[in-house]
Formats: structure tokens, sequence, C-alpha cells
């Protein structure tokens, strides 16, 4: 009985080795690194940097975005990420008169930014604006 008992939880234990070994994440992630919009307009994001790290089998991301001023771009300071459940990252910049959601996500050497621009003024509307950056 001993013995069934136990080959039985090898067993188990070895059907489930697959399973936990999928849910590992891997760092740093896909989107790692700084991704340029070479055709940035006014106020549009022309650089994303993000960095990310895994600790205790858990990533820790960080996203800093680049605007397109003059006479030179507009940094937004580091800013934690979440990871979400697609397996983008998301962040939200917040600045004195709006907030920018931005969730980012890699595809090869290019990374699909979508920025949700949300003014602090409620009688102005929210934007919607969809970037294709290139790896620098």
């Amino acid at each position: 009985m001993r013995v069934a008992v136990l080959l039985a939880m090898i067993m188990l234990s070895a059907a489930l080795s697959p399973v936990i070994a999928q849910e590992r994440i891997y760092c740093p992630l896909p989107e790692h690194g700084t991704w340029v919009n070479r055709y940035a307009e006014p106020k549009q994001i022309t650089r994303v940097e993000v960095e990310t790290k895994c600790v205790d089998n858990r990533v820790e991301a960080r996203i800093r975005a680049f605007t397109s001023c003059i006479p030179r771009d507009c940094k937004w300071g580091w800013t934690e990420a979440t990871l979400r459940d697609d397996g983008s990252l998301s962040v939200n910049l917040i600045g004195f008169l709006r907030t920018k959601v931005l969730t980012v996500r890699a595809f090869g050497d290019m990374l699909d930014v979508q920025e949700v621009d949300v003014p602090h003024d409620e009688e102005l509307p929210a934007t919607k604006q969809v970037y294709n950056l290139e790896r620098k």
C-alpha cells in the first residue's frame, strides 16, 4: 500500500512539473530595452525605455517615456509598471495637466504602445493614440 501511494505521488509530481515550468517567468521580458519613434510629431511619444527584472519569480518593471517637445523632448520619469494578464505592461504617467496611460507589448523588434491621454479637466475628452516603436 505504501509503495502504491509513493508511486502515485511520484507520478503526480511528474505530471505537474511541466505545468509549473510553464508558469515560470523569464527575464528580461521582450519589452526590455529602448524603443524609438522616428516619425513622432509634436506632443507624441518619441522614445520609451523599459527595464525589467525578476525577483523571487515575479516581474519588476519600470517604464520611462519621452514626448516630442521644443527645444528638447519632455521626459516622464521612471514609473513602476504592472504586468497584465495578457502579457503586456501598463503604466500611469501622472502629470500636472494630464495622465498618460501607456500599455506596451513587444512583437519582435517592434513595440506596440497604446496611449490614453486623460486630461485632469473633466470637460476635455480623453484621447487614444497607438504607436509602433522600433528597438534602438
